[in-house]
């Protein structure tokens, strides 16, 4: 048994072993939590863009979860897959966040329980054909074409009764020079794309295929929910900086 010196000694160690343990440098801050976006591995910029060889995100989408990350001291990490695949992780838990996501996307497939932000991007879901074949039947129009890993659900059973066949083009430009080149009679893409490669005009909008009508992008989770409101109340907070970055990137 230790003597009153030796344990007064041994109490006294212990207590600056305690104190080294629970000390941390003046201003140490918590490391921000890490969290797994899903994002789709197609060219649609400049809302968004992650194609090979490096599946880099960049784009609208991209500055705004980064200024969201930083404004609430997060850590994103964007994992691009193709369409399915991403539908697959995120009914696996394999990813926390998914962008862009809507109700009505893939509702048969789809995990209960989603929890969807307020609207990140409002854009008008069209199919645009030359001028020229504007008015003429719906039959007339076979060829469709569509981003590569878009879903033409609206269009399943044209599909499934061989009315209509789909095209598919890596990014909307390739659909614009399809249609106007008349490889396929129509196109599924927003007209900003013919803006920005100086044809406003070259195509319009066809309501007899798709009725013309304001849909939204949402970002999404499943596990967490809090998340979703936490981005809810910055996209409400930062009203200017978000304007900002639709207009830098045009839309």
């Amino acid at each position: 048994m230790p003597n009153p010196l030796q344990f007064s000694r041994l109490v006294h160690l212990a207590a600056l072993l305690c104190a080294a343990l629970a000390w941390q440098p003046a201003g140490a801050a918590t490391p921000a939590p890490e969290y797994r976006v899903g994002v789709e591995a197609v060219d649609y910029y400049p809302i968004y863009s992650a194609v090979p060889p490096d599946n880099h995100y960049r784009g609208y989408a991209r500055e705004l979860l980064d200024l969201f990350a930083a404004r609430e001291n997060l850590r994103l990490t964007y994992v691009a897959l193709p369409v399915r695949r991403l539908l697959h992780a995120y009914r696996a838990g394999q990813v926390d966040l998914v962008f862009p996501d809507n109700p009505r996307w893939e509702t048969k497939d789809k995990p209960a329980g989603i929890r969807y932000s307020q609207p990140v991007l409002q854009f008008q879901d069209a199919m645009l054909v030359l001028p020229k074949r504007l008015g003429q039947p719906r039959a007339s129009f076979r060829k469709l074409g569509f981003v590569r890993g878009f879903t033409p659900w609206k269009f399943q059973d044209d599909i499934a009764a061989g009315r209509v066949s789909i095209h598919e083009s890596p990014n909307p430009e390739g659909l614009i020079r399809m249609t106007l080149a008349g490889y396929i009679d129509a196109a599924n893409m927003a007209r900003f794309h013919l803006k920005r490669l100086g044809r406003p005009d070259s195509l319009m909008v066809e309501p007899i295929l798709l009725p013309l009508r304001d849909s939204y992008y949402h970002l999404s989770s499943i596990r967490h929910p809090e998340l979703i409101q936490r981005f809810d109340a910055f996209l409400l907070r930062e009203q200017q900086a978000v304007k900002a970055l639709k207009d830098k990137y045009e839309l």
